[in-house]
């Protein structure tokens, strides 16, 4: 054998030798606005687009983007437990477009963290984020506007999803949960959208230090099957046509809504319940601030829901106070 031979057959066992090497997964994969998908996603090479990262970096790994632009051509579908974040100062744009959402999460039991991301609709969209499948999603310092559809959509079966820091507006809903959904909303912004909050049929829903403004329902509790419980506590919920509301609508639902020092101000109706045969609406009020709205408290329905009080909110300046029906008082224990 000459031995330009040897010298080929030894490149070619090093890059075999090599190869693992060069496509082993990072802990932390990087994308910039001057990266190029066809490059290793490290800090010195990083990539372009979030679905290059996504296939470079391992499970339970994190991707930085390091400037400000766009990461995405298309909805970024995301199957590994993984965290996206942009550096601080950094604007992480991520845009739903072609009727698509911009990130879909579906793959059983992974556990997804969104960081100080803006995430924009373009020409046609669905949600901002939708949390199809998988078991934890936590959503932080991030901005979700325009999108067609939901801001936040979670149903995924046994999904844990907390939201904080975040503002969802100009939306068809700004956070929808169905089904066994556990979600806590922690100094969230749902502002501008037709349906702030919307949890329906089964989901569980705290809320806490938040702003619901300018919405037509700035929150609409809902149950057609199952029982929704929902608590909000320490928030605004102001200028909308239905302040909270919370409904029943078909035999055997239920709806369990607590509300307690939140100001509740300039609705067209401040807190309204309704229920039909065979299922239960019960909402409990306490020490919260309901004023200047059409109506503070409206019953609606048949049978008639139950509205506890423990006779310490404040109900003043409301065109009428009580509509419908008549508060149960609820004695302290």
């Amino acid at each position: 054998m000459n031995a330009n031979r040897i010298i080929a057959c030894i490149a070619a066992l090093a890059g075999f030798v090599a190869s693992p090497a060069a496509h082993a997964q990072l802990f932390r994969a990087y994308v910039s606005s001057t990266g190029l998908d066809t490059n290793p996603c490290t800090l010195q090479q990083p990539c372009r687009l979030l679905p290059a990262a996504l296939t470079a970096v391992a499970t339970g790994g994190e991707i930085w983007m390091l400037d400000s632009a766009n990461y995405n051509s298309s909805q970024v579908n995301i199957t590994k437990s993984v965290t996206i974040l942009a550096v601080p100062g950094a604007l992480g744009s991520v845009v739903a477009t072609a009727g698509s959402d911009a990130i879909n999460i579906n793959a059983a039991s992974i556990e997804v963290t969104l960081r100080n991301l803006v995430i924009v609709h373009y020409l046609a969209s669905q949600n901002g984020i939708n949390f199809a499948t998988g078991s934890v999603l936590n959503v932080s310092d991030c901005e979700i506007y325009g999108v067609q559809a939901i801001g936040i959509r979670a149903t995924a079966s046994g999904g844990d999803v907390t939201v904080r820091n975040t503002v969802v507006r100009g939306t068809s809903a700004g956070f929808f949960s169905s089904g066994s959904v556990v979600a806590t909303l922690d100094r969230v912004n749902l502002s501008g959208n037709v349906i702030g909050l919307y949890p329906v049929d089964g989901s569980q829903v705290k809320v806490s230090d938040s702003v619901l403004a300018g919405n037509t329902y700035n929150a609409d509790v809902r149950s057609g099957f199952g029982t929704t419980r929902v608590a909000i506590n320490g928030s605004v919920i102001t200028g909308a046509t239905f302040g909270v509301v919370a409904s029943t609508s078909a035999s055997g639902a239920a709806v369990y809504l607590a509300l307690s020092d939140n100001t509740i101000t300039h609705n067209g109706g401040g807190i309204q319940a309704s229920q039909v045969a065979g299922t239960t609406t019960q909402v409990t009020a306490d020490a919260n601030w309901i004023t200047y709205n059409g109506t503070g408290i409206i019953f609606s329905g048949s049978p008639l829901p139950t509205i506890y009080t423990r006779g310490n909110n404040t109900m003043k300046f409301n065109t009428a106070d009580v509509s419908g029906g008549s508060l149960t008082a609820l004695a302290a224990q």
